[in-house]
């Protein structure tokens, strides 16, 4: 995750003239009293139970029930997906009176999580309308056959007002599938984890194909490893993007699971109105891909990439100045190539945010990327590091304590994945060093690990803090029980109905519940003192708890936003 990735679509119920298709409302609820506008802006906030009470009054408030606890709808196979599915299909169909609520119309986001099957024949004969799907399907085809065939039929029919589609199934996708999806309504479409295979059409019509996409999301596998469907896979890919050039924002490509390169071919596409662009891993045959997103009329203002092909890394070497660039990100890998990132850096010094999200030598960080900033970025107010060592010199971050424009700052050290935690993180040093950083509204320290003085015989190093949960010698874990806690603590010697250890293993969960609260105490400890130092901070992630400061005078109040560590920021 970094701080110039796509921007989320915001989930929010459909306004309720919209929802209600069009209709007129003759509830006489308080509630339609309220001018449109106003009534968006409630409903959402009516809590689930009142919402279900709301919907016996009459149809009206059915439906501005329906509008807001249908608007976003996850489909996998359980019984009240199924129950969904045939409600939308008798909705298309006519089944259902007139004057029945109507499903499809409220639904604006809709996920797919279609996990393994566990559909049968005897479990769709309780849905007349998916049944007769099933029954009326050529050959031997089995009820998950029939359930994705009445699910292209819902997209395409039966959900007029669909924003955004997100599928995230590892199975392999179909072509009625996928071309129910390039012609449903839905402007923002993530396609995760699909399986594609060479034969995939994902356009029913002929010509040049168009797909009014604004932001796509696209991380498929391929399932067959033959150069020839891989040409074909290829194909299937560039036809999506060609397809939605003209109107696609926002892209993010993903070609870790893909074992072969790309190209447009001979064809240039034009992207016009592509704002952010995010290529992970896609590893490039050519320059097309590549010249029609950063043309020398791109617009782009975020852009994210790796370099791990040698094509991406000299077209970045060469690129030069982009004047629409204000975000940057180097998805940098191992083995990644720095020196030509580094010199498409030098050549855009206009950018407002760099993010580095895997770790670079120290040497590098020192000697390039450093100084390099120092010297030319009078307009970065934004950045991310992290250093491939246990620790940061004092040297660099004396450095960044001299960029006073910064307002956004995330550090980070050490192993970046799994439990060890390997980066002792000195507090001290770093406020001393960034002290001057008076903007300073944000700030992050992820992988950041402690020392706790503990009982020689426990495991107290700094890589397995988090793991181990051990107190300071000098501390009573006691302390940060509850008093119940305490009561059934000190019960525990006396209880003869209970085993030695079941009581072990309570006292374990108890010791591992103090420990927790011990350290949220000392990291919110510590993010008062940084919002002592930094008078704009207004948030802060520390010991893996995202932290925000309220300020009411000269009062500080520091709020832990989670209740339980979050290992990875999540800007």
């Amino acid at each position: 995750m970094t701080w110039s990735s796509l921007p989320s679509t915001t989930l929010r119920p459909l306004a309720f003239d919209r929802a209600n298709r069009g209709k007129s409302t003759k509830s006489q609820f308080p509630l339609f009293q309220l001018p449109v506008e106003v009534l968006q802006d409630v409903a959402p906030h009516i809590p689930p139970a009142d919402l279900e009470t709301l919907a016996l009054v009459d149809r009206d408030c059915r439906q501005l029930a329906r509008s807001v606890q249908f608007f976003h709808v996850k489909l996998t196979y359980s019984d009240t997906s199924l129950g969904i599915l045939e409600t939308l299909l008798a909705e298309m169909h006519g089944t259902q009176s007139e004057s029945s609520q109507i499903l499809g119309s409220c639904i604006r986001h809709l996920t797919l999580d279609l996990g393994h099957p566990r559909l049968t024949e005897t479990r769709l004969s309780r849905y007349p309308t998916l049944l007769g799907f099933h029954k009326h399907l050529p050959g031997t085809n089995n009820a998950q056959t029939a359930y994705l065939h009445a699910l292209a039929t819902i997209l395409c029919n039966s959900l007029p007002n669909l924003h955004s589609l997100n599928w995230q199934s590892r199975m392999p996708i179909s072509t009625e599938l996928m071309q129910s999806v390039t012609a449903s309504n839905a402007r923002h479409v993530v396609i995760n984890h699909a399986l594609v295979h060479a034969h995939l059409d994902a356009f029913d019509f002929y010509g040049r194909p168009r797909w009014a996409l604004e932001s796509f999301n696209l991380d498929v596998t391929c399932i067959s490893d033959s150069s020839e469907d891989a040409d074909m896979i290829v194909a299937i890919m560039t036809d999506m993007l060609r397809a939605a050039s003209p109107t696609l924002q926002h892209l993010s490509w993903k070609g870790t699971r893909l074992p072969f390169y790309i190209s447009f071919g001979r064809e240039m596409v034009v992207f016009p109105r592509l704002r952010s662009l995010r290529l992970d891993a896609v590893r490039m045959a050519d320059f097309t891909i590549l010249s029609s997103f950063l043309s020398s009329n791109s617009r782009i203002s975020s852009l994210e990439i790796s370099s791990l092909d040698r094509v991406t890394a000299e077209f970045l070497d060469n690129r030069g100045y982009m004047q629409s660039l204000e975000c940057f990100s180097w998805i940098n890998q191992s083995n990644a190539h720095e020196e030509e990132v580094i010199a498409f850096l030098e050549a855009n010094c206009q950018i407002h945010s760099l993010s580095i999200d895997q770790p670079l030598s120290p040497l590098t960080i020192e000697t390039r990327i450093l100084p390099m900033i120092e010297s030319h970025f009078r307009y970065l107010t934004s950045l991310q590091l992290v250093w491939g060592s246990v620790s940061i010199p004092d040297t660099t971050l004396f450095i960044i304590g001299s960029l006073p424009q910064l307002r956004k700052l995330w550090l980070s050290a050490g192993y970046q994945f799994g439990w060890c935690n390997n980066w002792r993180i000195e507090h001290d040093v770093i406020l001393d060093a960034l002290r001057p950083l008076h903007q300073l509204e944000s700030l992050a320290f992820s992988r950041d690990s402690y020392e706790v003085n503990g009982h020689p015989l426990l495991d107290s190093s700094v890589d397995k803090y988090y793991v181990n949960s051990v107190f300071p010698v000098d501390l009573n874990f006691q302390t940060y029980l509850k008093p119940d806690e305490r009561v059934l603590i000190d019960s525990l010697g006396q209880k003869t109905d209970i085993s030695f250890d079941h009581a072990r293993s309570l006292q374990s969960r108890l010791m591992k519940a103090a420990w927790e609260r011990w350290h949220q105490e000392k990291m919110i400890a510590l993010a008062n003192v940084y919002a002592n130092t930094f008078p704009l901070l207004q948030s802060c992630f520390i010991g893996q708890y995202p932290m925000r400061v309220e300020r009411e005078g000269l009062k500080v109040n520091v709020i832990v936003e989670t209740t339980l560590r979050q290992e990875n920021f999540r800007p």
